[in-house]
């Protein structure tokens, strides 16, 4: 567990940053295949898959919590281009941001 919460660590401070794996396993002084392993034993994915699924969560609470506009947000986010964030954001809810807000 000790290195399942250092990951959680990492990823609270640059989850905005990247979405690499890699990334993080470098940070935490292991290989990617070891961080999937760890995820896998406690969260039962991959780690590619925890990262976005926390990314999508943190997405929401900014989309309900805060009046940010959709660009801003996709910014704050750590995307390039708001399309693409709206393209990342309907593949995993099915809603594009707009539709989400809508919805609460």
């Amino acid at each position: 567990y000790k290195d399942f919460i250092g990951f959680q660590d990492l990823l609270k401070k640059h989850l905005f940053e990247t979405r690499q794996v890699k990334f993080y396993a470098d940070a935490m002084n292991i290989s990617t295949k070891k961080l999937n392993r760890i995820t896998q034993e406690i969260k039962n994915q991959a780690a590619k898959n925890y990262i976005n699924d926390l990314l999508i969560i943190e997405i929401k609470r900014l989309l309900t919590n805060t009046a940010l506009s959709i660009k801003e947000i996709s910014y704050k986010t750590g995307f390039e281009e708001p399309t693409n964030f709206v393209k990342y954001f309907k593949k995993s809810t099915e809603l594009t941001p707009v539709e989400f807000r809508k919805q609460i």
